[in-house]
């Protein structure tokens, strides 16, 4: 799918299902304006149409859909930068790519499944919202969609340490909520890796100097390099409480085990004298000691107890220790 946004006496324009004639006109009446050309999951024949319309190889564009690129920057005829984004698949948050091409006064992004990012801006365009990207440099407009993306994190990280506190208050969690821990690491380790890369992207666009990005798009670039860092910073803080969360849960486990296997220890011992002392004196043989006796019972009910209370003391003594 393909659509194509513009700006016309203060109006957001439109085109979708295009041929590579109506393209070229609606490019064409943009004038210098900018023009966002939006791509997701392309066909060959649309990928042909970009082709022609930004003179770029088809085989770069199907780099977009077939492999999975690290984030990026790269400067041909054209400015390309690859940049990693959050998404939720079900359950699962993950990340994936956002392809910018930046060619002419046209700003192309590729998207191998919607993001939400660019649908959300994609709506507000169509309610003819967000007219100022319009009315700036292509490099503000990229700057807009990263700085969306950095967002879209701390989004994320945020509703994750909202998670944690909340696991914070069990003292033993079940099965279910610590699935959900382990998620939620595995999500962090992700993002890990992909802002890393994406403090990379912004680090290059800071410093080197592009034809289409002007002294104040470095600026921000520069803004949004320092955001990543701090986003980098809380993603370690969370993940770092997950692993305690990870360990007190551990803790909590062996000490209630350990508890128990105390008291298995202590009935076995209370039970091991008794059981020794009922056994010797319910052997079939002739002339047992005290057994003859007409207080007999009472005696051997007395060592019982005796035998019990030391065997108790015994326990005591050594679990001090």
């Amino acid at each position: 799918m393909i659509e194509l946004f513009q700006m016309q006496a203060e109006k957001i324009e439109r085109l979708e299902h295009l041929d590579l004639k109506k393209t070229k006109e609606f490019i064409d009446s943009a004038g210098k304006g900018t023009v966002w050309i939006r791509v997701i999951r392309p066909e060959n024949d649309e990928i042909g149409v970009l082709a022609e319309l930004t003179s770029l190889s088809v085989d770069e564009f199907k780099e977009s859909i077939e492999e999975e690129e690290r984030s990026r920057v790269s400067v041909n005829k054209h400015l390309k930068i690859v940049y990693s984004s959050p998404s939720k698949e079900g359950d699962e948050i993950l990340t994936s790519p956002i392809y910018i091409y930046a060619y002419g006064n046209q700003v192309i992004t590729i998207e191998r499944g919607p993001n939400k990012i660019l649908s959300d801006l994609s709506t507000a365009l169509l309610e003819n919202k967000r007219k100022f990207l319009f009315k700036k440099p292509i490099g503000y407009f990229i700057f807009y969609i990263l700085d969306k993306v950095n967002d879209e994190f701390l989004h994320f990280i945020d509703r994750i340490s909202v998670r944690i506190d909340l696991f914070k208050d069990y003292k033993a969690l079940s099965n279910q909520n610590i699935q959900k821990i382990y998620d939620s690491s595995i999500s962090l380790s992700y993002f890990n890796q992909a802002i890393i890369a994406n403090i990379e992207v912004l680090n290059e666009l800071r410093k080197s100097y592009y034809k289409l990005l002007s002294h104040d798009d470095r600026k921000h670039f520069s803004e949004l390099y320092f955001d990543a860092l701090q986003i980098l910073d809380t993603e370690k803080i969370q993940r770092e409480l997950l692993s305690n969360l990870f360990n007190m849960q551990s803790t909590i486990a062996s000490n209630e085990l350990n508890y128990f296997m105390k008291i298995v220890a202590l009935v076995a011992l209370l039970s091991t004298l008794p059981n020794i002392i009922t056994s010797i004196f319910s052997m079939n043989v002739k002339n047992v000691p005290i057994v003859s006796g007409d207080n007999a019972f009472y005696v051997l009910l007395g060592l019982i107890v005796f035998s019990s209370a030391i065997s108790y003391l015994i326990y005591k003594i050594f679990e001090k220790r």
